[in-house]
C-alpha cells in the first residue's frame, strides 16, 4: 500500500512539474522573444529584419530554427552571412556581416548599385560615390541577386581594375567605358585601353610605368594602349 502511495505521490508530482512547465512556456512570457540584438545598417531596420528572418517579437525562442531565419535573413540583398545565437530566457543575438556598396553600372536610363561580388544591391536615382561603368549592358537583374551580363568575365575583371585603382594616388575619372569589349579610362586628357581587361595586375603595371615616363615628358594627351597581353602601345590623338 505504502509503495502504490509512494508511486502515485512521484506521478502526481511530475504531472504538477509537467503542468506548471506548460504554463510557464506557453501561458507566459518568459521564454518568449522580447530583445533581438544587431547591428544596425541603413538599409535594416527591425521591420525588415523581422520580414526577411521571419522571426518576431513575442516568438518562443524555443521554437526559433536559427538555420532556417538564417537563410532568410541571407536573402536580404545587403546580408552577406548571419551568426545567431539564442540567450535564454528570451533574447535573440545577430551578428550581421552586410555587404557594401563597391561600384555603379549604368546602361540607358538604368543605374545600379553592386558590391564587389557583383550582385545588385538597389536601383539607384543617382550614381553613388565611386566608380561607374557605362556602356555594358546587363540581361537582367533583380536585387539581392548576381547582374546578368554577356561579358560578366569582363566586369569580374573590372573589380580588379577598380581594386587597382583604389591603390594609386592617381587623378582618374570616377568613369569605366565598355564598349566592343574594350574597356576603358581616362586620366585628365589621356585614355587608357585595357581591352578585356584579362591579366590587368600586369596591363595595370604597363600603363603605370608607361603613364609615369610620359608625365615626366610632359605629355598629357594621347592614349596608352595595354589591351593585349604583348608590347604597349602609346599613340598621340589622331594616330
Amino acid at each position: 500500500m505504502i509503495k502504490k502511495l509512494k508511486k502515485l505521490m512521484v506521478f502526481l508530482i511530475i504531472i504538477g512539474l509537467g503542468a506548471g512547465a506548460y504554463y510557464l512556456i506557453f501561458e507566459t512570457d518568459i521564454f518568449r522573444l522580447k530583445t533581438i540584438n544587431y547591428n544596425a545598417h541603413e538599409a535594416m531596420d527591425i521591420f525588415d529584419l523581422e520580414r526577411y528572418s521571419g522571426v518576431h517579437y513575442g516568438d518562443l525562442l524555443f521554437e526559433v530554427d536559427l538555420e532556417k531565419a538564417k537563410k532568410s535573413l541571407e536573402t536580404h540583398p545587403y546580408v552577406r552571412s548571419v551568426i545567431m545565437t539564442k540567450q535564454y530566457p528570451s533574447t535573440l543575438n545577430m551578428e550581421i556581416t552586410y555587404r557594401r556598396h563597391f561600384m555603379n553600372i549604368k546602361y540607358s536610363d538604368i543605374i545600379l548599385s553592386l558590391d564587389n561580388a557583383l550582385q545588385v544591391l538597389k536601383v539607384i536615382d543617382e550614381e553613388i560615390e565611386g566608380y561607374t561603368v557605362e556602356g555594358m549592358p546587363f540581361n537582367a537583374f533583380s536585387t539581392g541577386k548576381t547582374i546578368e551580363v554577356d561579358a560578366f568575365y569582363v566586369l569580374e575583371n573590372i573589380v580588379q581594375l577598380i581594386d587597382l585603382l583604389n591603390q594609386t594616388e592617381l587623378t582618374v575619372d570616377s568613369t569605366i567605358h565598355y564598349k566592343d569589349n574594350n574597356v576603358s579610362i581616362y586620366c585628365g586628357a589621356m585614355r587608357i585601353d585595357f581591352g578585356d581587361a584579362d591579366h590587368i595586375a600586369s596591363r595595370f603595371n604597363k600603363f603605370i610605368n608607361i603613364y609615369e615616363a610620359l608625365t615626366v615628358d610632359e605629355i598629357k594627351t594621347g592614349i596608352i594602349d595595354v589591351s593585349s597581353d604583348g608590347l604597349p602601345v602609346y599613340r598621340p590623338f589622331g594616330e
